[in-house]
């Protein structure tokens, strides 16, 4: 390889040589939170239509004996396949993290299992690749100008960088050299793609988005090392490049090096506390501190409105609601729901409570409204009108450093907490292997530990 130039040249270049040894423990510890939390609600998306309707779909094509393992059932799939089923379990109900390029773990790690299932791969090897996939993906993304940028122009970022951070990963549990590093990430970004078009019908799109973003950074980790190249200058190219399709030109590869080897973008990354979309959980956020603060009740409550810019708008304003995507996509469904239950978790959203008539009566008192000024990352500002007359106005603040934020992490307890509560009672066994796998991650010789916690070998969903 010759001297590196380019953005993926040089973070190839970089990630190749990584050994666990060189990355600080801090953020060894911090990954397996979200390698938990990730796995935790990848086992309770399993049973959800979507991810059932992926797996029929890829059984169908290729039923197979051999590969590797589409977790919460026993059935295997290639590499490729089973990242992408995985994938789609752990984000059928956005209820998985975000980071990275998007929803860092359900891009990041269903590759990187399934690739260090095949390749027999160790603990500390998982652990090394999907910080790998964590940081390459956080770059890449701020490349195109971050996240809040690349949704402005209607791209979904799990589906378009989310694919590089999973050829990242998949890259490095290969143990390919910096040449075929580089290769994987050219060819991975050649075939990048996810759109918000789903947010007008509820499309499935989304929900399989980070999967589609493994299946192709697999399959480029693969192509590489079997000798395909891909685009050094997948990201320059004038024409056809990534900053000139993605970002109208607009994008720095330069922002995307700084703090290299020093921040691995593991902190960069959330662990969600509410079960629906990041955009909502500031507001959230202000909203609870302000009900549990007052001691709020519905009926003290004469409307609300919430004034956010046009992304957020577009995001964040589904109505009618009468799917889980549609309530989850509702800023007015998730502060109703917080106002009469004072949490906001699954269970406020799978099913929908919106045909209840308390919760009916509250969400037709709160509306939305655009401001242009105000950006995705200013975060939406509620006026709360008091049945006694009097208004309060709350700032919700940026999303992105909402509670589950490296500055206002979940604790290990509520963590823990937020596996056994996805799993259900009945799973107490499955949550307390996954917890213990996880856990001694760095000490396992191989992933026959962590594949036994996510394997089910009785009464599997079909």
């Amino acid at each position: 390889m010759h001297a590196p130039d380019s953005l993926s040249e040089r973070l190839s270049a970089y990630w190749a040589d990584v050994t666990f040894d060189q990355i600080p423990d801090v953020e060894v510890q911090r990954i397996k939170h979200n390698i938990l939390d990730t796995l935790a609600v990848a086992l309770a998306g399993v049973g959800t239509q979507e991810s059932e309707s992926v797996r029929t779909a890829l059984t169908d094509m290729q039923p197979s004996s051999a590969g590797s393992l589409v977790w919460g059932t026993s059935r295997l799939l290639t590499p490729s396949h089973a990242a992408l089923a995985n994938g789609t379990s752990a984000h059928a109900r956005d209820f998985d993290d975000g980071g990275g390029a998007g929803h860092a773990g359900a891009t990041v790690l269903p590759a990187a299992i399934a690739v260090g299932e095949a390749a027999g791969a160790s603990g500390k090897a998982l652990i090394c690749a999907t910080i790998a996939g964590y940081d390459i993906g956080y770059r890449s993304l701020q490349a195109l100008g971050g996240f809040a940028a690349h949704t402005d122009r209607g791209w979904h970022s799990s589906g378009t960088m989310g694919s590089i951070g999973a050829a990242a990963a998949s890259a490095k549990m290969l143990g390919l050299d910096a040449d075929r590093f580089a290769d994987a990430l050219g060819i991975a970004g050649s075939f990048t793609g996810g759109v918000w078009a789903f947010i007008e019908d509820g499309a499935w799109t989304k929900r399989i988005h980070p999967g589609k973003a493994g299946e192709t950074g697999v399959d480029a980790a693969f192509l590489a090392r079997g000798g395909i190249t891909g685009p050094r200058r997948i990201f320059e190219a004038e024409w056809g490049g990534l900053l000139a399709t993605y970002a109208g030109g607009a994008g720095s590869a330069q922002r995307a090096l700084e703090g290299l080897g020093d921040d691995f973008n593991v902190a960069s990354a959330y662990l969600k506390p509410y079960a629906c979309c990041r955009g909502s959980h500031s507001s959230i956020d202000a909203m609870l501190d302000f009900i549990r603060g007052r001691d709020l009740r519905p009926e003290d409550v004469d409307h609300i409105i919430i004034t956010a810019g046009e992304t957020a708008i577009n995001m964040l304003s589904i109505d009618p609601i009468e799917t889980v995507f549609d309530a989850q996509f509702s800023l007015p469904y998730a502060i109703c729901v917080a106002l009469h239950s004072r949490g906001v978790g699954l269970d406020q959203f799978d099913p929908p409570r919106i045909a209840e008539p308390g919760i009916r009566e509250t969400f037709d008192r709160i509306s939305m409204r655009l401001d242009t000024s105000i950006q995705l990352e200013d975060g939406p500002r509620l006026t709360v009108q008091l049945t006694d007359g009097s208004a309060v106005e709350l700032l919700a603040g940026n999303p992105t450093t909402a509670r589950g934020s490296a500055g206002r992490p979940l604790s290990r307890e509520e963590l823990e907490a937020k596996v056994r509560s996805v799993l259900g009672p009945q799973a107490t066994a499955v949550a307390d292997d996954l917890i213990d796998a996880v856990e001694d991650l760095e000490n396992a010789p191989d992933l026959t530990r962590l594949l036994r916690a996510l394997r089910a070998e009785n009464g599997e969903p079909s």
